[in-house]
């Protein structure tokens, strides 16, 4: 509980000090989130997670010292979405009253840390973003540091057979009992090589934003011939097909494009040709019935929909310490649906997808990457625990998606509904001019 104190004074000393600099507070949000394990997090600190801890202090100070862009934040989110999402989390929370159920307080916790405060997380930072001239390099620069350091870490632990970070607290975690002595594949800071791929898969995309070609193919680079090392299949396929991305989106310099691709292309297939590289085809081959098991799992899960159609499922949720699978349902959605019922689950799939396509500028190429990123990741919830088991992967969606609103050439921005320029005012020096064309700013 000291703990959680210090945190939450800190949190707040940080929010106050960069009240007028939100985007530096949601940074600071996105880095917690990332280096932090959500498999850890009741082992530092109890009910969320440090980096929801953050964000909560955040939404109070900026509450309490800057009221006014508060409520512009707010409105920007629109009626409707904030209505759906309140709908939605409020039949979830009525599942405090199924015999299956977690309790009044976990459930809380759940519903708040996963879905109410990841979306606020967006909301907010897609206002910074299309108002706070900088902050969009910001956070370009926090993923793309987040990734690097990523590597340097699975890189390191594939080297030394150790985690280097977090080793007492992942030592406690059933799945990884009994491999910590002899690490062989990356699980950066994530506790697991799956998530490790997802999130380089994630931040290929948003590569893209980065005007020098040669430093954008170098970083790719260097995520790509990492993520073999993480023995995930999806990881490295979702990779892969960002980095696909990457290079349809390189622009005109169509022969410097495929050049680069060509020498990250060989760089790939070198490193596959390694150990790791060699016992990551072999899954391929030969998965040890990790195919079977999701099979079983998902023939269970359509079994039993009319148990969980509405509502959560009234049994158990642990159904591989039930002894009822071999393995977790091992698919997000469908973790969440049997804590929550498949309707509920689904209308929240669809809002996702809905703010996802609602993102797209067609005549804006740099809304592209954070649309493609937050794709990716809507793919990769289906192959795993994911939600179920506090991966990263839904905060990741919302931290990206909120990356569709990067405008390299947003300097001086106006904003829909601003009185006077009064943002204005706030967040730029004296002699900065108003060259942004007050466009279609916050109307979505």
């Amino acid at each position: 509980m000291s703990t959680l104190i210090i945190w939450i004074g800190l949190s707040l000393v940080v929010s106050v000090v960069f009240v007028r600099r939100m985007h530096v507070v949601l940074a600071a949000v996105i880095v917690v989130r990332i280096l932090v394990p959500g498999v850890v997090q009741n082992e530092i600190m109890p009910g969320l997670h440090p980096s929801t801890y953050l964000f909560l202090c955040f939404v109070l100070v900026q509450l309490a010292f800057a009221p006014s862009i508060f409520g512009r934040v707010i409105r920007s989110a629109g009626v409707w979405p904030q209505a759906i999402l309140g709908g939605i989390a409020a039949v979830m929370m009525t599942d405090v009253g199924n015999p299956g159920s977690a309790g009044l307080l976990d459930t809380t916790m759940f519903v708040l840390g996963i879905v109410w405060a990841p979306y606020y997380v967006f909301v907010f930072m897609r206002y910074s973003l299309r108002s706070i001239p900088g902050a969009g390099i910001v956070f370009l620069v926090t993923f793309t540091l987040l990734a690097l350091v990523e590597a340097a870490l699975s890189q390191l632990q594939v080297a030394t057979g150790r985690t280097i970070v977090w080793e007492s607290d992942f030592s406690k975690i059933t799945y990884l009992t009994g491999k910590l002595s002899e690490l062989g594949s990356a699980i950066g800071t994530f506790g697991h090589g799956i998530q490790v791929g997802v999130f380089f898969a994630a931040t290929i995309p948003l590569l893209s934003l980065i005007r020098s070609m040669l430093l954008r193919f170098t970083l790719a680079a260097v995520l790509l011939v990492t993520v073999p090392l993480a023995y995930g299949r999806m990881g490295l396929i979702l990779t892969v097909i960002g980095f696909v991305f990457l290079v349809i989106s390189g622009g005109r310099k169509v022969l410097r494009t495929v050049l680069f691709a060509t020498v990250v292309s060989i760089a790939l297939l070198a490193s596959i040709q390694g150990i790791a590289g060699e016992k990551l085809l072999q899954k391929f081959e030969d998965d040890n019935g990790s195919a079977a098991l999701r099979v079983a799992a998902f023939d269970w899960f359509w079994e039993h929909t009319g148990e969980f159609l509405v509502g959560g499922y009234p049994g158990s949720r642990d159904l591989k310490g039930e002894g009822t699978l071999g393995s977790s349902l091992e698919n997000g959605y469908f973790m969440m649906a049997l804590m929550f019922g498949i309707l509920v689950v689904a209308a929240f799939f669809i809002f996702m997808v809905y703010l996802l396509l609602s993102q797209i500028d067609i005549k804006e190429r740099e809304s592209w990457p954070g649309v493609a990123s937050a794709a990716l990741i809507t793919i990769a919830i289906n192959g795993y625990s994911s939600i179920g088991g506090n991966s990263i992967d839904i905060h990741l969606f919302w931290f990206v998606l909120a990356m569709a609103s990067y405008r390299s050439s947003r300097r001086n921005p106006r904003v829909k509904g601003d009185p006077s320029g009064d943002l204005l005012t706030r967040h730029l020096a004296p002699d900065d001019s108003p060259t942004f064309p007050p466009r279609r700013v916050l109307t979505r």
